[in-house]
């Protein structure tokens, strides 16, 4: 079928003829013929790259030459910048395309006059749950990633929330899936065909390294294995016969590897550099990227031309200095920019992310080295994937990690507008190793999904804000609700979660959230509705309300903080080592008066945790207190991206302490609230406050100006131009004068450089 066939407007043909995209390849055709264009609800469950994102763009394609809306729903926010990019490009100039993916205390009102809107799973139940009456003009919910389901710490919410627009409205349900055994009974429970195929535009050659070779398996899609007791020809019980005609339908190629580098993951860079090829290279931990790209990095320097030695030059000089002062992993992270390779894990700041992504699809930066998880994140044209560790630390020690995931790496080989094939290697570790590599992985197949639904913390804030929505109104409609969530379609008891149901409805009354009334009936309280659409644990609202009225303690920074920290939104918390205890309990007897609640006895099973969120809160007050962020990764082991990731928390329940004190009248701890939420957001001790309050002013500026003698409003009036210019820059010095009402003040001492 042609793209020119299709009943999709004229403007978006010629946009993707102009992408070299003229024909619809299988799943694409069978996703036209099953009725995608007509609104039929669909499961899309294929490989990677296998053209997935085109049919969702057919079908929001349709819905806006209607004039409605639609949402495109992503797991990650790093996958909706990139999806915005992309729609924008698409569709920006006809229709109103928008990202919404940051305040999670907001109704997404501005929302009302978009036609296609971006976000996060968690933004949108966030803004269900102030009711917005826009939310019926959408006649297609595309959902990215839809095996997500199967995450214990996503899946439970895309899973209420999913359940929760089906009794809402009706709309079009688009859920791309990678491919799993399960897809069935995903679409089964979702009332949406299945589109199911194991096509990929590029080939991708799967196979094991070891010993200077590579060994693909050709015909793994046609290889059935024999059955057994234990349903594989490797374990105890099978026949050996078995087991040698099940080897002799393996077809292999092999691929020799020069070994000059003395190292696997070295080796297959190299040769793949050799033919100007990228790679991206899979390991279990930030260390181990960190790393590697370093090592890699050797090698790739000497094999750069002038052009890309000067690329990479400024590129590294802008990694560096991403922060107001570089940290050692910024320098690190240059260094290896500057030799063009990288590393890229959640310890990174957002922006050196973007930069690195961005700089590899240029071609610049030749090889990154990741934690898994990059292979759930944005496009990238990697030629080959090398897979280092298949096996990561679970609270159970070191295990294998799933099928699911490997498929998810590998599929990162090969992109259509790039390679004409793709390669996935998974380094051996020894001989022996190659066969169970190539048994479980490359032979396997991928794990059946699960809900994860069943967990009290997860009942316990949905159902509140079911209830406080108005969206069920008793216990007969609250279980009635869960019996109709992927949970119930799969294990079709929901006894157990009943069970919970009733005791965290009970613990909702006992809190003040709810009242339930003689009939089994709920009402919210005022304070039960505030706290659900501001996104929070009721445990951490009831937490915050116990403290603060408990008549312990005081409003001093390390105070609030310990109590904020207490919170299942700050997990996980700093790990603490053995030697840090002695430190640690120091500190705490000499702050215990101070906080709000005592802390748990040493032997007490809770007392471990304690101390690891005490750690946390202690981390965060260095932060206030304007440490030196190399100091603060010395100290806590917590990485720039790790720092302000827990800032971003903080802040959030800062601001949701801030509402909680209007409804409950905490007017003593107002003042101090306000003032500490602004020393996390930006790092500074209370003093220079008023001075980050104008804009482009953070806490290097600052803490510069008001060593300075600049700290007021007619400090900055009174400065003179040159003085500020060598301070905090020429352009921020302009735009802070033009803050104080000085457009037109110019620098006697020289006029020019105002210009």
């Amino acid at each position: 079928m042609k793209v020119d066939e299709l009943d999709i407007p004229e403007y978006l043909k010629e946009r993707i003829t102009e992408k070299g995209i003229t024909d619809l390849n299988p799943p694409q055709e069978k996703a036209i013929d099953e009725g995608v264009l007509e609104g039929e609800s669909m499961i899309v469950s294929s490989p990677t790259a296998s053209g997935k994102t085109l049919v969702a763009t057919f079908a929001i394609s349709k819905v806006l030459e209607k004039d409605k809306k639609a949402i495109y729903l992503v797991p990650l926010k790093a996958l909706a910048s990139e999806k915005y990019r992309s729609y924008q490009k698409l569709f920006g100039d006809k229709h109103n395309v928008s990202i919404s993916i940051g305040d999670k205390d907001s109704s997404g009102s501005g929302l009302s006059t978009k036609d296609l809107i971006i976000m996060t799973v968690e933004k949108l139940d966030a803004i269900l749950r102030h009711n917005p009456s826009w939310i019926k003009d959408v006649e297609l919910v595309v959902e990215d990633e839809i095996h997500l389901l199967n995450s214990k710490n996503r899946g439970p919410t895309l899973e209420v929330t999913l359940t929760r627009l089906r009794e809402l409205m009706r709309f079009q349900l688009l859920g791309l899936s990678a491919t799993i055994n399960n897809s069935d009974e995903l679409a089964d429970w979702l009332d949406s065909t299945l589109v199911e195929s194991d096509y990929r535009p590029v080939d991708l050659k799967e196979g094991v390294y070891w010993d200077g070779e590579i060994e693909f398996y050709k015909n793994k899609d046609e290889i059935e294995k024999p059955s057994s007791e234990n349903d594989s020809p490797f374990k105890k019980g099978t026949e050996k016969l078995e087991e040698e005609r099940f080897e002799e339908k393996i077809e292999t190629e092999e691929q020799s590897i020069k070994t000059e580098n003395g190292k696997a993951t070295l080796d297959l860079f190299e040769d793949a550099l050799d033919n100007n090829k990228q790679t991206i290279n899979f390991v279990n931990s930030r260390k181990s990227a960190e790393a590697e790209a370093e090592k890699i990095g050797k090698i790739c320097k000497t094999k750069l031309d002038r052009k890309e030695k000067k690329k990479l030059e400024e590129l590294s000089e802008d990694v560096r200095n991403v922060l107001g002062s570089p940290t050692k992993q910024c320098k690190r992270l240059s260094r290896c920019v500057k030799n063009g390779s990288a590393f890229h894990h959640a310890g990174l700041t957002s922006q050196q992310r973007k930069m690195i992504e961005e700089a590899f699809r240029e071609d610049t930066i030749k090889s990154v080295s990741a934690t898994p998880t990059l292979a759930a994140g944005v496009s990238l044209p990697a030629y080959r994937i090398i897979v280092r560790d298949l096996k990561r630390y679970t609270d159970s020690g070191l295990n294998f990690i799933p099928v699911l995931e490997y498929k998810q790496m590998a599929g990162r080989a090969g992109r259509p507008e790039h390679h004409s094939e793709g390669q996935a290697v998974c380094v051996a570790k020894n001989k022996s190793m190659k066969t169970e590599i190539r048994d479980r992985y490359i032979l396997g197949e991928s794990e059946d999904i699960y809900s994860k639904l069943a967990v009290e913390p997860v009942l316990r804030m949905h159902t509140l804000s079911l209830i406080a929505t108005g969206f069920v109104e008793d216990f007969d409609q609250l279980k009635s609700f869960f019996s109709r969530t992927f949970y119930a379609h799969q294990y079709g008891n929901t006894s157990k979660i009943n069970e919970k149901l009733l005791k965290v409805s009970e613990k909702l009354e006992e809190y003040d959230f709810i009242h339930i009334l003689d009939d089994n009936s709920f009402k919210p309280t005022r304070l039960g509705r505030r706290i659900a659409e501001l996104y929070i644990d009721p445990e951490t609202a009831y937490h915050f309300i116990d403290c603060i009225e408990s008549g312990r303690g005081s409003n001093r920074s390390i105070s609030l903080l310990t109590m904020i920290c207490q919170t299942v939104e700050m997990k996980p918390f700093l790990r603490v080592k053995n030697k840090e205890i002695a430190d640690l309990e120091d500190i705490l007897g000499k702050q215990e008066q101070e906080l709000f609640q005592r802390p748990p006895d040493p032997w007490d099973p809770s007392y471990e945790s304690f101390l690891e969120s005490f750690k946390t809160a202690l981390m965060l007050q260095s932060w206030i207190e304007e440490m030196d962020e190399d100091d603060m990764m010395e100290r806590f082991g917590v990485t720039p991206g790790g720092i302000r990731a827990k800032v971003n928390n903080a802040d959030w329940l800062l601001y949701s302490i801030e509402e909680l004190s209007n409804l409950k009248g905490w007017e003593d701890i107002q003042e101090d609230i306000r003032k500490l939420r602004t020393r996390v957001q930006h790092g500074i001790g209370e003093e220079l406050v008023k001075l980050v309050r104008f804009k482009h002013i953070g806490r290097v500026r600052a803490r510069r100006l008001h060593k300075n003698g600049i700290r007021t409003s007619s400090d900055i009036r009174d400065a003179g131009f040159t003085k500020l210019k060598k301070l905090i820059g020429r352009k921020t010095a302009k735009k802070l004068k033009e803050q104080v009402g000085q457009e037109n003040v110019f620098d006697k001492e020289n006029i020019m450089d105002y210009f």
